[in-house]
C-alpha cells in the first residue's frame, strides 16, 4: 500500500475548521449582544402587560375607598404574562404628620419597619412626651379592653365614626377563665359582672364603662376627638341603670341634641357655655349626644360618691387652665411640684402646698380655674372637706406625659371607709417599677410586668397619708416602658375603659433638634414570618396602623399638643418578572403603583390619592388593602375582588404644616413626582430650596432630591386637613 501526504488537502481541512469556528464565534458574539436586548424587550412586554392592570386596580380601590359604603365591591381580572403575583408585608407603608404650631415641623423615620424602634424629629421646641396609639386598622384586628382586676360590672356598646358597620359587633368577655359571647348592633348594649383579671374583646370599636357599687363619675371620650385638645362633637354612651347626669362644657355657645330611650331633646348652651341633663336611665339604654361646638363631657351616676380627673383646656391631665362644668360638688387640686402654686377661681386665690393638695367647694356653675403652675384637678361628687374620695375609680395622669400612661406618677392618697388600692396595668410588653407609698401588710413595693402579667393590685395602709408615687427601675435589664395607674377608693366608682393599645406614652424632656430614637411599646416583629406578622396585627402584639402625638411646653402648660401623625402599614401586591436583569417588579399599595423596570430605576406609574383645594385644603383617604386568608396567587390569571369593610375618620383639623412620607425605594420618586409643578414656580426657580420664600405655589414640595418626604405648602396659610383610613379586603380566585 502506498501512502501520499497531500499538503493541499490538509490546508483545506484546517481552513474549513477555522472558518466554521469563526462563524461560531461571530454567532456567539451576536447572541451575547442580542440576548439582553431580547430579554429587555420581554421585560418591556411584561411591564406593559401588567402596568395597565395595576393602574385599573388602583383606580377601583381609590374610588371605593373614597365614595363607597361598607359592603361595596369591584371585581376585575388580573392576567400575568409570565411573571408571578404575590403579597409583601414587610415594606412598610405611609405616614402623614401635622404641626399645630407655626414654624413647627414633625418628621418620622422607621415608624413602619416592624421592629420596636422609631425615630422622631421636632427641632422647634422642647418635646416633653410622645404617645403612640394603635389604630386597629384592619377588619380582622381585635379590639382588646383590659378591665380592672376588681369585682364590678362592665357595660359596652358599639361606636362608629363615619358609617355604621355592615355587620353586628361580636364581643367576648373573658373573666376568671370563663368566656361569654355577646352580639351587639348599634344602639344596643351589653352588661355583665366581672371578678379578677378580665378582658373584653371585640371585632369592632366599643364604648366601655366599668362600674362599682351604686355611684360614680367619669369623663366620656368623644367618638372622634380633636388631637389638639381632646374635645369632640359626638358621644355614644352605654348608660348605667339609675339616676344619671350629663355635664357638657363647650368652647362657645352651641346647640346640643341627645337621644335615648330614657331622654331626648335639643337645647342651646347658656352664656357660660355649659349644658346639663338629669334623667333616670333604664337597663340596656344607650345615649347619643351631639354638640355643634367642640366640648368635654362628664357623666355622673347615683349620688354621694365618684371622682374623675378633669382635663385642662389642652386635653392634658396636668395643666394651668381648666374650664370646669356646672356640676355641684367639690374640687381636689393636686400640686406635685416642690414649690407651692396659687390657684385663682373667680378672682379668689387658693394656695396649693408643695407636693400637696387643696379641697374647695364647687357650685353648679361653669367656671375657669387658672393656676400659676401645673396642677391636676379632680372633680368629686360629694362636697365634704374631711375626706378625699369616699368611693371612686380614676385613671391617674402620669407626671412626665400628662396622659394615661408614662413612667412617673404622684397623687394624693385617697381616704374612704373601704379599701384604698393602687391598681397598676402595663402599657408595654415588659417593664418594672417601684411603689413609693405606705402599703399594708408585707406587700412588695417592687412590681415586674412581662408577657403573662395583666394587673397588679397594691393595698394602701389604713393609716396611709401624703403621696403615692411610683418610679421606674432603670437599673435592671428590662426596658423603661410605660404603665398605667388606677386609683381605687371604697366600693363605688365608674370609669371609661379605653382599648389596650391607646395612649402608650414615653417621656422625652428635651428639644428634638436631631433624630431621637424611641423604643416603641410593642413587640419587635421585624424577624417574623408573614403569618406571624398578620397574627400580630390581629391580636394587637404589633400595630398595623399607628397614631403618634407629640407634646411639649406651651402657654404655661407642660404637655401642650405640638403635633400629630398617622401611619399605616400597607401590604404590597407585587408582580415579579424577568428582564435583562432579575428582580424586576410592579407593585401596588395604598392607591400607588410603581415599578423598578428598567435597571432598578424607581418609577411612579400612579401617585397615591390626595384631593387638593379649593384654597389651602387637603383631603386624603388611605386605602389599606389586606389579602383574604383563603386567596391564592401565582402565575395564573385571577379574579380579584376588592371590598370596602369600613371607613374611619382619623382627623379633620386646621394645621400649619403637613408632611407625607413613604418608605422604601419609591419614597423619593413619589415625592419628586408629586412636586413636578414646582418647575412652573418663579419663586422656586429663583430661590431653590427656600420654601419660606415660596409664595406663588400651593401643593407638594420635595425639599431635597433624595428625600422620601414631601411637604404640603400653602404659602404660610393654615391648611384644612382631612384624613381618612379605608379598610378593604382583596379576595382572589384562580381562573382557568
Amino acid at each position: 500500500m502506498r501512502r501520499r501526504f497531500d499538503d493541499d488537502a490538509v490546508s483545506a481541512a484546517i481552513a474549513t475548521v477555522l472558518l466554521f469556528a469563526g462563524v461560531l464565534a461571530i454567532i456567539s458574539g451576536m447572541m451575547v449582544t442580542i440576548t439582553p436586548v431580547i430579554n429587555e424587550k420581554h421585560g418591556s412586554i411584561e411591564r406593559q402587560a401588567m402596568a395597565g392592570q395595576m393602574a385599573d386596580l388602583a383606580e377601583e380601590t381609590v374610588r371605593i375607598s373614597e365614595t363607597g359604603l361598607p359592603g361595596d365591591s369591584a371585581t376585575m381580572q388580573i392576567r400575568p404574562h409570565s411573571g408571578e403575583l404575590g403579597w409583601d408585608f414587610t415594606r412598610g407603608g405611609t405616614w402623614y404628620s401635622v404641626s399645630f404650631t407655626e414654624e413647627g415641623s414633625f418628621r418620622l423615620d422607621d415608624l413602619l419597619d416592624l421592629d420596636d424602634l422609631t425615630r422622631i424629629r421636632y427641632p422647634d421646641s422642647e418635646v416633653s412626651a410622645a404617645c403612640f396609639s394603635d389604630l386597629r386598622a384592619s377588619e380582622e384586628s381585635l379590639w382588646n379592653y383590659r378591665l380592672p382586676s376588681l369585682s364590678g360590672t362592665v357595660i359596652a356598646t358599639p361606636v362608629t365614626t363615619l358609617q355604621q358597620p355592615l355587620y353586628t359587633t361580636s364581643v367576648t368577655l373573658t373573666s376568671d377563665g370563663d368566656s361569654t359571647p355577646f352580639t351587639l348592633t348599634p344602639g344596643m348594649s351589653m352588661a355583665s359582672t366581672t371578678n379578677g383579671d378580665s378582658w373584653l374583646t371585640s371585632d369592632g370599636p366599643l364604648k366601655v364603662l366599668f362600674l362599682r357599687g351604686t355611684a360614680g363619675a367619669t369623663m366620656v371620650e368623644p367618638d372622634i376627638n380633636n388631637p389638639t385638645d381632646g374635645k369632640g362633637r359626638a358621644w355614644t354612651i352605654p348608660l348605667p341603670t339609675g339616676d344619671v347626669s350629663l355635664h357638657l362644657v363647650t368652647s362657645g355657645l352651641a346647640t346640643v341634641s341627645w337621644d335615648s330611650i330614657s331622654a331626648s331633646g335639643t337645647e342651646s348652651t347658656s352664656d357660660d357655655s355649659s349644658w346639663n341633663l338629669d334623667f333616670t336611665a333604664t337597663a340596656g339604654d344607650v345615649m347619643s349626644v351631639q354638640s355643634s361646638a367642640p366640648a368635654h363631657l362628664m357623666m355622673t351616676w347615683g349620688s354621694g360618691a365618684g371622682a374623675t380627673v378633669w382635663p385642662d383646656d389642652g386635653g392634658s391631665g396636668i395643666g394651668v387652665s381648666h374650664t370646669l362644668p356646672a356640676a355641684a360638688g367639690s374640687l381636689l387640686i393636686e400640686n406635685a411640684a416642690t414649690s407651692s402654686v396659687a390657684v385663682q377661681v373667680d378672682g379668689l386665690f387658693n394656695t396649693v402646698p408643695a407636693q400637696g393638695s387643696t379641697r374647695i367647694s364647687w357650685p353648679a356653675q361653669s367656671k375657669q380655674v387658672v393656676s400659676t403652675g401645673p396642677v391636676t384637678i379632680h372633680w368629686l361628687s360629694e362636697d365634704t372637706s374631711n375626706r378625699h374620695r369616699t368611693g371612686s375609680l380614676e385613671m391617674i395622669p402620669a407626671l412626665d406625659t400628662g396622659r394615661s400612661s408614662g413612667l412617673a406618677y404622684s397623687y394624693a392618697t385617697p381616704t374612704s371607709a373601704g379599701d384604698e388600692l393602687v391598681l397598676i396595668q402595663p402599657a408595654s410588653p415588659e417593664t418594672s417599677l417601684t411603689i413609693l407609698g405606705d402599703l399594708s401588710g408585707n406587700q412588695s413595693a417592687q412590681v415586674v410586668f412581662n408577657a403573662t402579667s395583666q394587673n397588679h393590685i397594691a393595698t394602701l395602709s389604713s393609716t396611709a397619708s401624703s403621696l403615692v408615687r411610683t418610679a421606674i427601675n432603670s437599673t435592671d435589664f428590662l426596658e423603661d416602658a410605660p404603665y398605667r395607674i388606677i386609683s381605687v377608693a371604697g366600693d363605688d366608682g365608674m370609669m371609661e375603659i379605653r382599648h389596650d393599645g391607646n395612649e402608650r406614652c414615653v417621656p422625652i424632656g428635651y428639644r428634638a433638634s436631631g433624630w431621637i430614637e424611641i423604643t416603641l411599646p410593642w413587640k419587635d416583629m421585624s424577624q417574623s414570618s408573614d403569618v406571624n406578622i398578620m397574627l400580630a396585627w390581629i391580636d394587637g402584639t404589633h400595630p398595623l396602623g399607628i397614631e403618634v402625638s407629640l407634646y411639649g411646653p406651651g402657654e404655661g402648660a407642660p404637655h401642650d399638643t405640638l403635633a400629630s401623625a398617622w401611619g399605616a402599614h400597607l401590604p404590597r401586591l407585587n408582580y415579579r418578572f424577568e428582564s435583562s436583569i432579575s428582580g424586576m417588579e410592579i407593585g401596588y399599595r395604598g392607591g400607588f403603583v410603581g415599578t423598578n423596570h428598567p435597571e432598578y430605576q424607581a418609577d411612579v406609574l400612579t401617585l397615591p390619592p390626595a384631593r387638593e383645594g379649593p384654597g389651602p385644603r387637603l383631603a386624603v383617604t388611605i386605602p389599606l388593602t389586606m389579602p383574604d386568608g383563603s386567596s391564592s396567587l401565582g402565575n395564573s390569571g385571577v379574579d380579584m375582588t376588592v371590598e370596602l369593610n369600613q371607613r374611619e375618620q382619623l382627623v379633620s383639623i386646621q394645621a400649619h404644616e403637613i408632611r407625607r412620607g413613604w418608605d422604601g425605594p419609591y419614597g423619593a420618586a413619589i415625592a419628586a413626582e408629586s412636586s413636578q409643578e414646582l418647575a412652573f414656580s418663579a419663586d422656586w426657580l429663583t430661590f431653590p430650596g427656600r420654601i419660606d420664600l415660596l409664595d406663588d405655589y400651593v401643593g407638594w414640595v420635595q425639599l431635597t432630591h433624595s428625600s422620601p418626604e414631601a411637604v404640603y405648602h400653602a404659602s404660610g396659610e393654615p391648611i384644612m386637613f382631612n384624613l381618612q383610613l379605608s379598610q378593604l379586603t382583596i379576595v382572589t380566585e384562580i381562573v382557568s
